[in-house]
Order: C-alpha cells, then sequence, then structure tokens
C-alpha cells in the first residue's frame, strides 16, 4: 500500500513566505534573517560544534541576537526570565531543551539565598504529556502567573526536511511554539499571544523524516511524497548522543552570559 505524505519542517529558512532581511558571517558561521509581519526568524549555520573555536563562535553570535530581542520588547534587568527546556529526556535526539537547560544557572535562588543582584533566572522542564498528563503551556502559564515571569524562553529540538540543516543550524525567534508538532501531537501555542509576555524560542533540528530524505535523494520539488508502508521514519544522526551535549551546553552558557 502506498501513502502520500506532506513534507514537514520547524524551520523558517525553508518557508517562502518570508521576507529574507540580511545577514552576516562570523569565521565559520553564517546567519541569516528573515522576517514576516509581527516576527523575527534568526538562523545560525554552523558545519560543527566539535571545535572549541566554533562553540565560542556561536556562544557569541546566540548573545549577541538574544540581546537584540530583549531590547525589542524593551526588557529591563529586573525582568524574572523562566527559562523552558522542552522535549523528552528518554529520546536523545528529543532533549536538547532538557540538556540545555541543565547548564543554566537559576539565579533567582540565589538572590533570594545570598541575596545577589543578578537577572531572577528559573528554569523548568516540564517534560512530555503522555507522561505527566498535564499540557506544557498550562505549567508554563501557571509558572508565569506565580513567579511573575516577564519573559519566557523556549530550547526545543526541531525536525527539517534536509539533511543540510540536521545538526547544523539554531534557530531564535520571537514568533512561539506548539509542543509536539513536529511528531503531529499538537498542544497549546506557547507564544505572546498565549501568555501575554514576550516569549523567545530557541530551536535546533535534530531529526529529519525518512520521506524528506527520499524527496532530497530523488530532486523532488513537491510538498508531498508517496511511499510505501513502513517508511514514515523519523530519524537522526548515529552522533546525535554527543551532538546533543555539545549544543545543550552552547545554548545554557549563552544565556547565563546573556543574563550574567
Amino acid at each position: 500500500m502506498n501513502y502520500e505524505y506532506k513534507i514537514r519542517t520547524d524551520l523558517a529558512i525553508q518557508n517562502k513566505t518570508l521576507n529574507k532581511n540580511r545577514g552576516y558571517k562570523i569565521n565559520n558561521l553564517i546567519v541569516k534573517k528573515f522576517c514576516d509581519d509581527k516576527n523575527n526568524f534568526v538562523n545560525i549555520l554552523f558545519n560543527s560544534v566539535e571545535l572549541k573555536e566554533n562553540r565560542e563562535d556561536l556562544k557569541i553570535t546566540i548573545v549577541k541576537e538574544l540581546k537584540k530581542f530583549l531590547k525589542k520588547y524593551q526588557v529591563k534587568k529586573n525582568t524574572s526570565v523562566l527559562v523552558v527546556g522542552l522535549g523528552n529526556q528518554n529520546i536523545v535526539s528529543d532533549s536538547v531543551g532538557i540538556k540545555a537547560v541543565s547548564f543554566v544557572k537559576s539565579t533567582a535562588y540565589l538572590n533570594q539565598i545570598i541575596g545577589t543582584k543578578n537577572t531572577p533566572v528559573y528554569t523548568f522542564a516540564p517534560g512530555v504529556f503522555k507522561n505527566t498528563g498535564f499540557m506544557a503551556y498550562n505549567a508554563i502559564k501557571a509558572l508565569v502567573k506565580e513567579l511573575k515571569i516577564g519573559l519566557v524562553i523556549i530550547i526545543d529540538s526541531l525536525i527539517c526536511d534536509s539533511i543540510v540543516y540536521l545538526n547544523k543550524l539554531i534557530q531564535i525567534t520571537d514568533k512561539g511554539i506548539i509542543p509536539g508538532s513536529g511528531i503531529i501531537n499538537y498542544q497549546e501555542e506557547i507564544s505572546f499571544k498565549t501568555l501575554k509576555i514576550p516569549v523567545i524560542v530557541l530551536g535546533v533540528p535534530t531529526a529529519i523524516e525518512a520521506s524528506s530524505i527520499i524527496k532530497d535523494v530523488q530532486n523532488a520539488q513537491e510538498d508531498k511524497i508517496k511511499f510505501k508502508e513502513g517508511y514514515d521514519l523519523i530519524v537522526s544522526k548515529k552522533d546525535v548522543d554527543i551532538f546533543v551535549n555539545q549544543i545543550g551546553e552552547v545554548l545554557g552558557m549563552s544565556i547565563n552570559d546573556v543574563f550574567k
């Protein structure tokens, strides 16, 4: 039996409805910027995170671009920040957010215990809907209200539709995110529209559908592809565990530098 499958991607770089703005290069990094009527997208392309110099360039670039989003929303130094790591810790390719949050310093705790004056930063990893019974949006909304959060930063793994971007891109956007959309397990959107405060999302493509690889190999231009039963797989690279650890540290440490 044959199936028709729509090619999916979470990357704005592959969305033809966006307007290209401007970009720049930092050594081996290429930064491309896009926008629509309300939101901005920054895509940082890199070859590898194995080299220390590449990781340092990534940190510098992420910090630079995050600060631009903070300036856009006029986020003040005393604004409470909630950093959320989405994903499933039992699936390596879906654990970028959880790994990254483990490197983020919870300065709100230090402020309360020893009276430091850092930006109050809280961290949270809500887990997955099928294990917890609640949607990430509900938990985040409750924390935003209880802790009087003024900014939410979300980190998550993404799905791309080209091998070119697999483990080679970081996307930063203020458009928000719908958890579970990569595997068609749609939940409530987490965005400025639903929380009424700025939401910045950092995403990294760590998986791709087999149908997208088939499309790549065939050099097909269609948005849909036909395949036999059993070929609708989601796959990742063999060294994804090493990559997730490295990129998670880069993302976490970058956020620390933004709010130090």
